[in-house]
């Protein structure tokens, strides 16, 4: 996995349109984008973190690809249930601290 930060206008864009991150899975490889921020919030981590591990449970990253797609038409991006999953687990987080694994200096 490789964790990336875009400025610039693509960056404003995407920032405008109220998206924190956006999870890019790729054959072997996820990257996830964040939005004009060198320091996302852990939150926006763990959440997109949830995206990376539903992508490798799947055998092709396609397969995740379209699952996700799938959902996201019949039911729109909050009734998605990979955002579902994702905000749950993003909610838990703020409710009862970050995981131990997504715990840094900064976030402890």
């Amino acid at each position: 996995m490789i964790e990336l930060s875009v400025g610039g206008p693509a960056g404003r864009w995407f920032a405008r349109q109220g998206w924190g991150a956006f999870v890019l899975p790729l054959p072997f490889l996820c990257i996830v984008f964040y939005w004009n921020t060198p320091d996302p919030s852990p939150f926006t981590r763990v959440h997109e973190f949830v995206h990376v591990a539903q992508d490798e449970a799947n055998p092709l990253f396609l397969v995740f690809w379209v699952k996700y797609l799938a959902q996201h038409f019949r039911h729109g991006y909050r009734g998605n249930r990979y955002e579902r999953e994702a905000y749950a687990t993003e909610q838990d987080a703020r409710a009862s601290g970050l995981p131990e694994w997504a715990q840094t200096d900064a976030a402890t």
